[in-house]
């Protein structure tokens, strides 16, 4: 499998589906490679908006792939072609083996594997494989958590923005923060010499539209506390500073693997004081 795409033209080289399982026309879907802001990421598009995302890549894996951490480590590769296409390709762990990466007419990229004993096709991956995996299922500044009930949450600090949809299980409408930042308050003029705090969430699939800047972990981090705008940020060896100056979206919590996201908030010890004590609640009762 070849993906990639052009940084002058924007050209690309996709996959695209099937308008039918019985309709090889080409569908609605497609796989892409983007690059937006120095940070590479595939996406399944229909049409012009966002079904599903790898999250960042980090040399060796998607970070927003939990699998991908265990078993396909050395087998992707990125590089230049020497003609301006950033190109992401899967490399055969030995030539007795066939894979192959078909986006069907369902939206979802499947990965098949030739057995060899059976004499068969196996599907071995899907790029959906729970709610989780829809791009923005849960609105912006909520996490996703296949293993929870509901499945989406709120970040620490932040509610719904409609709790009645929220309780019913629609939650496009995301969350908004409970407390305004200490920063936008400076700026309105209202007297605070408080300074706004991070909140550390591990193991996650990192939001949408970062911004890339090739910086130290504590840079990144003065960096986006210095810029009021910069609601979270990230860093990873590889791929450097992530900020996020917009609205958090499509945030999913992983068991294995994903980044740190650090989300900014206006009391972190008043949050933490109150989580605690709902957990104690809970326990107890």
């Amino acid at each position: 499998m070849k993906l990639s795409i052009n940084k002058t033209t924007g050209k690309s080289i996709k996959l695209t589906s099937w308008k039918s399982p019985s309709d090889p026309s080409v569908g609605n879907f497609s796989c892409s490679t983007v690059e937006r802001l120095h940070i590479l990421e595939v996406f399944i598009w229909n049409e012009t908006r966002p079904c599903w995302r790898s999250g960042p890549w980090n040399g060796k894996v998607f970070t927003g792939i939990q699998k991908m951490k265990l078993v396909y480590t050395n087998t992707f590769q990125d590089g230049d072609d020497g003609e301006g296409n950033n190109v992401i390709f899967y490399t055969k762990p030995n030539d007795k083996e066939l894979i192959i990466y078909h986006l069907n007419s369902q939206r979802i990229v499947e990965e098949t594997w030739w057995n060899d004993q059976k004499k068969e096709m196996k599907v071995t991956w899907k790029s959906r494989n729970a709610e989780c995996d829809v791009y923005g299922l849960c609105g912006e500044f909520a996490s996703c958590n296949s293993l929870s009930s509901p499945v989406c949450s709120c970040l620490t600090g932040f509610e719904p923005r409609n709790t009645r949809e929220w309780n019913r299980n629609n939650w496009t409408g995301g969350c908004v923060r409970k407390r305004p930042l200490h920063c936008k308050r400076v700026s309105n003029k209202t007297t605070s010499r408080k300074e706004d705090e991070f909140l550390k969430l591990q193991m996650v699939k990192v939001p949408d539209f970062a911004e890339g800047l090739a910086v130290t972990p504590d840079t990144c981090r003065i960096l986006c506390l210095e810029n009021c705008s910069c609601v979270a940020y990230s860093h990873h060896d590889v791929i450097g500073c992530m900020s996020w100056t917009g609205n958090l979206l499509d945030i999913q919590q992983f068991q294995i693997g994903g980044l740190d996201l650090y989300v900014r908030v206006s009391d972190l010890g008043g949050i933490l004081l109150f989580v605690k004590a709902f957990e104690t609640y809970i326990i107890g009762h």
